[in-house]
C-alpha cells in the first residue's frame, strides 16, 4: 500500500512542476475534510438521477454515497475506486497514523471472506490487481479486474468496506507490515528534514499533515481504535465509489444500489472537525546535514491558498508553476539551463486544509548558499510582465488542453485521478478548471505573487551532504532542534 505524505503525488503532473524524488517526499500533503456535496446542484435523494459532466457521470445513493462512472470499452477491464475524505486531517494526536493502518486492514478478511487466505484466493479467482493509499486529506482503495467479473468485483469491494473483519491476530501481522513501511520511509535521508519542516510549520497541529504517524502509536494501536476510525470516516456519507472501464452505466448503477444501497451511516453521524492552521507570521531557516545525502536541496515554503476558499488563486498558482518550468523562461534558463542547479521549480500543492507553496531546487553542495538566496531574489521579478512572453502563456494553455485529453485515455488511471478531484476540491472545480486557467492574464499572476510570495513569511529548509558541508563551512543549524523535536520519531 502506498503512503502519501499529505499528497506525495499531485494529479496535476501536466503543469510541468514535477519535483525530484526528494523534494516530492518533502512536500507535505495530501487532502480534505470538508464534507460538502461534491458538486453544487448534484441530486441528493434520487437513486437513478445523474448529473451530466464533461467526461464522467455523477450519481448519489440515498445513504449519501456518491457513484461516479466513466464508461470506456477500449479494453475489457473495469477499475473500482473507493475514496473517502479522510487521512491525517481526521485523526487526533492519539490516533495519528492509524487511518493508514486501517487502510491495510481493508485488504484482510471480512464477513464473506473471514480469513486472509480466503481473501487472497478470491483475488486470484477474479484476476484482481489492487492497492490503496493514504494521505493527509484522502484515502483511496482501488483495484482492476476483467469486466466479465463486474458484479463479483462490486460485491468484493462492498464486503471489504462494509464488513471488514478487524481481527486482532491480523492486526498484529499488519502492524509489522506498517512498521516496516515506516522504517523504509525513515531510512530516506530526507525523512528527518521533511518531518522537522512539518513540525516547525504546523507546531502542535503537525499531526494533521502526517499520515505516517509515529511508531509508538502504531505499536499501541487497538481494534477498538480502528473500529472508531471506521465509524468516523469510512461511512457512505463520507465517500464515493468510482468505476471506470468496460460496462453499461445502467447496470453499474443497479449493482451499486444492490451492494451499497443498504449500507448505513452510524446514527447521528457528523463529519469530524479539526482545528484550522494559522498562517506563517515570521520567516525561519534550518540547514541540516546527512552523511548519506549526495548533493544538496533548498526549499522555501510559503503559506498558500486553500482550494475551496481561494480557488482563483489556485489557478494562478498552477499556471505560474507551468510558466516557470517552460524551457524558454528566464527562471529555467537561470537555474537549470545554466547548470546552477540540477532542477528548480515553484510548485503549489492543491489542498483544502493546508495551502503550501514550495520554491525549491537540488544542486551541488558548493552552489547551495548561492541558490538559497537567488531563489528568493527571483520572486520580485515575477511581477514584471517582461519576465514572461505571450508564447509561454499560450504554450502552458495548450499543454493543459492536451493533458486533459491524455488523462482520459487510460480509464484505470483516470478514475483514480478523479478521486482526488472529488475528495479535495470538488467536481465543480474540476469541470471548470481548464476554462478558468485559459482566462488567466499576467495581472492574475502578478496579484498571486504579491499576495502569497513577495516579502511573505516563509520557512527555509536545506539538506546537504555532511562531509561536503564541513569542507564548505556550511553549519548544521538543525541538529539541536532535531534532537529536541524528533525524539518520538527516533524511538
Amino acid at each position: 500500500m502506498k503512503l502519501h505524505f499529505g499528497n506525495l503525488r499531485c494529479p496535476r503532473t501536466y503543469l510541468y512542476s514535477a519535483l525530484s524524488a526528494f523534494l516530492l517526499a518533502a512536500s507535505s500533503t495530501v487532502w480534505a475534510d470538508d464534507h460538502s456535496p461534491s458538486a453544487p446542484g448534484a441530486p441528493k435523494n434520487s437513486q437513478a438521477s445523474a448529473v451530466e459532466a464533461k467526461d464522467y457521470r455523477l450519481h448519489r445513493l440515498d445513504n449519501g454515497l456518491e457513484i461516479v462512472t466513466y464508461a470506456s470499452s477500449k479494453v475489457p477491464l473495469v477499475t473500482f475506486v473507493l475514496v473517502f475524505k479522510a487521512g491525517a486531517m481526521t485523526e487526533t494526536p492519539e490516533t495519528n497514523g492509524l487511518t493508514h493502518l486501517w487502510e491495510h486492514m481493508f485488504f484482510k478478511g471480512n464477513a464473506r471472506l473471514p480469513k486472509q487466505e480466503d481473501f487472497v484466493r478470491r483475488v486470484r479467482q477474479l484476476g484482481i490487481s489492487y492497492n490503496g493509499d493514504t494521505s493527509s486529506e484522502m484515502v483511496r482503495y482501488y483495484f482492476t479486474l476483467p469486466s466479465v467479473h463486474l458484479e463479483e468485483g462490486m460485491q468484493f469491494m462492498a464486503d471489504a468496506i462494509r464488513t471488514a473483519k478487524l481481527d486482532k491476530k491480523e492486526l498484529e501481522k499488519e502492524r509489522v507490515v506498517v512498521l516496516n513501511e515506516y522504517e523504509r520511509n525513515a531510512s530516506d535521508p530526507g525523512f528527518e528534514s521533511h518531518t522537522l519542516r512539518r513540525l516547525m510549520r504546523y507546531g502542535d497541529l503537525a499531526y494533521l499533515r502526517d499520515p505516517l504517524g509515529t511508531k509508538k502509536i502504531i505499536l499501541s494501536a487497538t481494534v477498538k481504535q480502528l473500529e472508531s476510525i471506521k465509524n468516523d470516516v469510512f461511512v457512505p456519507a463520507n465517500g464515493a465509489l468510482m468505476i471506470s472501464g468496460d460496462f453499461k452505466t445502467e447496470k453499474v448503477l443497479a449493482l451499486a444500489k444492490t451492494y451499497f444501497g443498504t449500507w448505513k451511516n452510524p446514527k447521528d453521524w457528523k463529519a469530524p472537525t479539526r482545528p484550522s492552521f494559522a498562517p506563517m507570521t515570521e520567516s525561519k531557516e534550518i540547514i541540516s546535514t546527512h552523511k548519506s545525502f549526495e548533493n544538496a536541496t533548498i526549499t522555501h515554503s510559503f503559506s498558500g491558498p486553500l482550494v475551496r476558499e481561494n480557488p482563483k488563486d489556485t489557478y494562478a498558482a498552477d499556471f505560474l508553476s507551468g510558466l516557470l518550468s517552460h524551457r524558454q523562461n528566464q527562471f529555467y534558463k537561470t537555474f537549470v539551463e545554466s547548470g546552477l542547479t540540477f532542477g528548480a521549480q515553484c510548485s503549489y500543492h492543491t489542498q483544502a486544509k493546508a495551502g503550501e507553496i514550495y520554491l525549491s531546487a537540488e544542486m551541488s553542495p558548493q552552489n547551495m548558499l548561492k541558490v538559497k538566496d537567488q531563489l528568493l531574489a527571483e520572486i520580485p521579478k515575477w511581477t514584471n510582465e517582461s519576465y514572461f512572453t505571450k508564447e509561454q502563456f499560450e504554450d502552458v494553455r495548450t499543454g493543459i488542453e492536451i493533458s486533459r485529453i491524455k488523462e482520459t485515455a487510460t480509464p484505470s488511471a483516470y478514475i483514480k485521478e478523479l478521486a482526488f478531484w472529488w475528495a479535495v476540491p470538488n467536481f465543480a472545480y474540476y469541470d471548470s478548471y481548464n476554462d478558468e486557467l485559459k482566462k488567466l492574464s499576467f495581472k492574475d499572476i502578478k496579484d498571486y505573487v504579491e499576495k502569497w510570495l513577495l516579502n511573505k513569511p516563509h520557512l527555509t529548509t536545506g539538506l546537504v551532504n555532511q562531509a561536503e558541508a564541513a569542507k564548505l563551512g556550511i553549519k548544521d543549524t538543525g541538529a539541536e532542534l532535531a534532537d529536541k523535536m524528533l525524539k518520538e520519531y527516533r524511538e
